[in-house]
């Protein structure tokens, strides 16, 4: 279901409003001033690594869709995939990776990159699951297990229930026809294997997060864990401006189990967002730039050669 963008305004809107009624700016500040820079250092190091293995698992997911793709054209996809995500709902705009690759390549592409948001989805929903040991009785947290391994399978064929979006009517003739003809090449893509990178790369967003907690306050590791997941979730809805506002008051509320003070739950969220998202989504945007300015750059200089040349 499509929220309409006034919606999502307006939803932003609304729970900013209260949080800021809640928590005065001042405490966003001085919660910012008492900052330790070396656990901040430790979240950029994480996010650097979160993206390295998330190019590094781009590309191979790339390959083993026999997708003919340099590691700096996969990498230029990825980042770019971050801009688009930043201006749509629920990062939706990830989806646009296969706008800067080859058109030849865009079905195979388009296909690839929901199989890796669905890995990435799944990776996140078990960081969920782990995290219900440390927030609800135990009896409920073995049932969540068991609901998570029964499901297992249906995670192992991904690949499958990907290809089978090729199928359905709402594509062009073309493109349909382009999306089925990848459809072998994607069954023969290992999703256990990818899976695993998956987890590698959400593990690494929970170290970001610890390490942004961290930065603030001195919390152990199973306050990262138990809310993490669930500020995430909140934050990838697609009823907000990017998150907005969704995001901040699940950390509020969450952490607040934790002892942690309202001000730096909310400065953390932002933080995260802005590592995790903006971060990756600038360098995407400069990226993507750069051969608009090159271009631009060239054409200046032959106009300017052609004024300058003797007649």
């Amino acid at each position: 279901m499509r929220v309409a963008p006034w919606v999502r305004i307006g939803v932003s809107a609304v729970v900013v409003s209260v949080i800021l009624w809640r928590v005065p700016m001042f405490a966003l500040w001085l919660a910012l001033e008492a900052v330790r820079r070396a656990w901040m250092a430790l979240a950029l190091a994480a996010v650097l690594a979160m993206l390295a293995v998330r190019c590094l698992r781009w590309h191979r997911l790339l390959r083993a869709g026999n997708v003919r793709a340099t590691r700096t054209e996969s990498a230029r996809s990825l980042l770019g995939g971050f801009a688009l995500s930043v201006v749509m709902p629920g990062r939706l705009g990830e989806l646009g990776r296969c706008l800067f690759l080859p058109k030849a390549e865009r079905a195979s592409v388009l296909l690839l990159n929901i199989l890796d948001r669905g890995l990435d989805i799944w990776a996140l929903v078990t960081c969920a699951v782990a995290s219900l040991f440390l927030v609800v009785p135990r009896p409920a947290a073995m049932f969540a297990v068991g609901v998570w391994l029964a499901l297992l399978p249906l995670v192992l064929g991904l690949p499958a229930l990907v290809s089978s979006l090729g199928d359905l009517p709402w594509w062009g003739a073309t493109f349909r026809a382009e999306l089925r003809a990848a459809k072998q090449t994607l069954l023969k893509v290992p999703a256990a294997r990818f899976a695993g990178w998956a987890l590698i790369s959400t593990s690494l967003d929970l170290v970001t997060f610890y390490c942004l907690l961290r930065a603030f306050q001195g919390v152990e590791f199973k306050a990262a864990l138990a809310t993490f997941p669930w500020i995430v979730i909140a934050g990838g809805l697609p009823v907000s401006v990017s998150g907005l506002g969704p995001r901040e008051g699940m950390a509020a509320l969450l952490l607040a189990d934790f002892a942690v003070p309202s001000a730096i739950a909310l400065d953390v969220a932002l933080l995260l967002f802005a590592f995790s998202a903006l971060l990756p989504a600038l360098l995407g945007g400069l990226w993507l730039l750069v051969p608009g300015l090159q271009s631009r750059h060239a054409g200046w200089s032959a106009e300017l050669e052609t004024l300058t040349r003797p007649a």
